[in-house]
């Protein structure tokens, strides 16, 4: 039986999916396909491109590492934030980070294909702030079914919709493309089984992450960012009819800041163990 994988958000925990994927080539029950929201995006998107979970993990030590040379702060937007609203005038500074020289690492990694050019049913999903909807970017619109608040693309680069999702409001600016104003995909749907199924996968593995992290003793607006999107989309879950066949929850880590990279390969290392456990059960459910 061929089956999906749906990755949700999580910030640093998403590494916990490079395991989770890992595990599951090393028993050879490599998914036909996958989605992804916010860091689970990230890696639906690269194992799309045809990046191995093997080669995932040598991403995921590399970004632990120097991952933190990705962040490109918009010095000039921060400087003058708090004067020009204090005065009432326009403020183009949308999120502390510019995401720039991310989606620059995210085109390399990805060869800068397009949605429609992967081999695999792909969805990324992003929220556009001008019309309230997720945008879901996905490979192909054949076969796909219409779902309220869901607008469906295949036009954008895999490393536009990856940055996008991953968008976090506040701390990166949204991505401006075809008249949208993108951001995190878990605004909407941090766990994109429904989009997964919509799109003509029925038989979906779930992996959830996106669990509230302890909150640092030191409080930034980086943090209240992440910490009150990540309480808003434990609230969502509730509220969504999902539909996955099974539903794998690793035991993370306490993660002590978005920002602290540091942290993913023990991520990475609890969704392998995690995958591993339970593997005759996903061997029952998806052979």
């Amino acid at each position: 039986m061929s089956y999906g994988i749906a990755l949700a958000g999580g910030g640093i925990r998403g590494a916990a999916h490079v395991g989770v994927l890992l595990a599951l080539e090393e028993s050879g029950m490599r998914p036909c396909a996958v989605a992804g929201t916010s860091a689970g995006g990230i890696v639906a998107g690269l194992y799309a491109c045809g990046l191995s979970a093997r080669r995932l993990r040598e991403i995921v030590l590399e970004a632990a590492k120097k991952g933190v040379a990705l962040a490109d702060p918009d010095v000039a937007g921060i400087l003058t934030l708090v004067p020009k609203l204090l005065a009432q005038k326009e403020c183009a500074c949308s999120g502390l980070l510019r995401g720039d020289r991310m989606e620059r690492c995210f085109a390399k990694l990805t060869g800068s294909r397009r949605m429609r050019d992967l081999p695999m049913r792909t969805v990324i999903p992003g929220v556009d702030l001008c019309s309230g909807l997720t945008v879901a970017c996905t490979n192909s619109l054949l076969g796909v079914r219409t779902l309220r608040n869901v607008q469906w693309s295949a036009d954008m680069l895999v490393c536009e919709a990856m940055r996008a999702t991953s968008a976090l409001p506040a701390v990166f600016q949204p991505k401006m493309i075809d008249g949208m104003y993108l951001v995190d995909g878990g605004v909407a749907d941090v766990l994109p089984v429904d989009l997964l199924v919509a799109a003509g996968v029925p038989n979906v593995l779930a992996v959830d992450v996106s669990e509230c992290y302890k909150m640092p003793e030191r409080m930034n607006i980086i943090e209240v960012a992440s910490h009150s999107l990540s309480i808003m989309e434990t609230r969502l879950r509730e509220c969504v009819t999902r539909g996955e066949r099974m539903l794998l929850n690793p035991d993370l880590p306490e993660t002590n800041g978005v920002l602290n990279l540091g942290q993913m390969p023990e991520c990475m290392e609890a969704g392998y163990r995690a995958a591993k456990e339970v593997m005759p059960q996903i061997r029952r459910i998806f052979s």
